[in-house]
């Protein structure tokens, strides 16, 4: 008894029914999903099929991840755990245009015995002949996508060629005038003080907060990471500088992303500001250490906080062994005893450095002589042109590095916080504003065992 021939079989078969639509032209030509729906049903009725789901990918094309085909995902759960003989779809070009896809689905329903049929379509895959033809249609398929794809990425290139801003809408700051994305004057003054906000007190949640009491404009939470990652306010768009005039300075866009990278702690449901979020490593295996605080009530009414940052690579059953918490408040008191030695230390192993340091010797009339014997041996087809290119490069780098000293490290932000009476009005921060002190002079607090706490400053 064939496989495929669903009429021999003594109990009707379990079928299931896919359907898949991406776009309302497609609509135009009967595969909506209502029209999909009913041809199955009624294919299904005149062979005697018992169905026993509907599968319905809306939205979806063809030539997406299988993971985001969530309702073929489910068939084929389905599938695996034996509930279907048969699935059903309409077309070919409604099940795969990828040719990968498509063979690693029909691993699945072959290792579980289940067949496939395309009711307007005939395609048989038992046979050497039906499959050759199958990959035939989805190669013919997938090049057809792959075309389109191509044809509207070129057009969309040529767009941004020309300085047409080729997105449907424009982010806050920004207006759309003729194709072309030009300052808008009134909502400009949001979108930078967006920027500044975040700059200084290095919170998302805040600076949509002050948006709402500086302008009356509520940003959802996504809505401020996206702008503040956004390259457009610095004048690039899909990868093209000088698209557009900037709104924020460069180095400002750039020490926001260092931040938003360098940010580990997540919302917290107490709301605690964490003073030393995103800057404590952990020195087993270099994964940042989230904050976490814990809520303590006492008798009365008071209540605080008991506050510590941890290795989430050891308590998320990663490879780090190090299971230990480093406290808050013993941490602040820690750099408060010890911050001015370290960054005399700092400074003083910085300057022996510098006095040790020998910069090499350059001899620039001997490199000029040999770029100019390079020359003639190349002119006299003594050498060939990737031999006189690769030399050339040589030479030239060696006078640019002559050319070009080393940049010296800016001590003077060290110099002037040792200077400054800090810990006299330290204790009238909120946490807040401590966390911004702590961030002007330090990138890095790396912990381990034995309450270890490197520093690297920021110079």
């Amino acid at each position: 008894m064939s496989k495929n021939n669903i009429t021999e079989q003594a109990a009707p078969p379990r079928t299931a029914l896919y359907i898949r639509v991406s776009t309302e032209e497609q609509a135009l030509h009967g595969l909506s999903l209502d029209a999909q729906q009913a041809a199955l049903e009624k294919w299904a009725r005149e062979h005697d099929c018992k169905i026993v789901g509907t599968y319905i990918d809306g939205g979806k094309t063809a030539r997406k991840s299988l993971k985001s085909r969530v309702e073929l995902t489910r068939l084929l759960e389905d599938v695996k755990l034996g509930k279907i003989d048969l699935i059903i779809f309409t077309k070919l070009d409604r099940w795969f245009r990828n040719i990968k896809d498509y063979y690693k689905v029909q691993e699945v329903l072959e290792s579980h015995g289940v067949n496939w049929k395309t009711i307007f379509e005939n395609y048989d895959t038992t046979t050497a002949n039906g499959r050759l033809y199958i990959n035939i249609m989805l190669s013919l398929a997938q090049d057809e996508a792959d075309r389109t794809s191509e044809r509207i990425k070129a057009v969309f290139a040529n767009k941004r060629a020309n300085g047409e801003y080729t997105c449907p809408n424009a982010p806050i700051g920004y207006k759309v005038v003729d194709s072309k994305i030009i300052i808008d004057e009134e909502t400009a003054p949001i979108a930078v003080d967006l920027f500044e906000h975040y700059h200084t007190y290095n919170s998302q949640r805040g600076a949509g907060k002050a948006m709402v009491e500086a302008h009356g404009v509520h940003l959802h939470p996504y809505t401020v990471k996206r702008m503040l990652t956004n390259p457009l306010y610095i004048g690039v768009y899909r990868g093209m500088e000088n698209f557009c005039e900037p709104l924020v300075s460069k180095k400002m866009f750039d020490e926001v992303q260092e931040i938003i990278k360098n940010k580990n702690i997540k919302a917290n449901p107490s709301n605690y500001e964490f003073i030393f979020s995103g800057l404590l490593v952990c020195g087993h295996c270099g994964h940042k250490m989230a904050g976490n605080a814990q809520i303590r009530n006492y008798a009365g009414g008071k209540r605080d906080y008991y506050v510590c940052y941890r290795c989430n690579n050891y308590y998320s059953n990663g490879p780090c062994k190090n299971n230990r918490a480093a406290g808050e408040k013993k941490l602040e008191k820690y750099l408060l005893e010890h911050i001015t030695d370290e960054i005399n230390k700092y400074i003083v192993e910085f300057d022996v450095k510098q006095k040790r340091r020998r910069k090499p010797k350059v001899n620039k009339a001997e490199i000029a002589r040999k770029l100019e014997r390079l020359k003639d041996l190349y002119l006299n087809d003594l050498i060939d042109m990737d031999t006189y290119r690769k030399d050339y490069e040589d030479l030239t780098a060696k006078l640019t590095a002559a050319d070009d000293p080393e940049p010296k490290p800016n001590l003077a932000p060290l110099q002037d916080f040792i200077k400054g009476d800090f810990l006299k009005n330290y204790h009238t921060f909120d946490n807040v504003a401590k966390r911004i002190m702590w961030r002007k002079i330090i990138r890095r607090l790396t912990f381990s065992a034995g309450y270890k706490i490197e520093i690297e400053f920021t110079n």
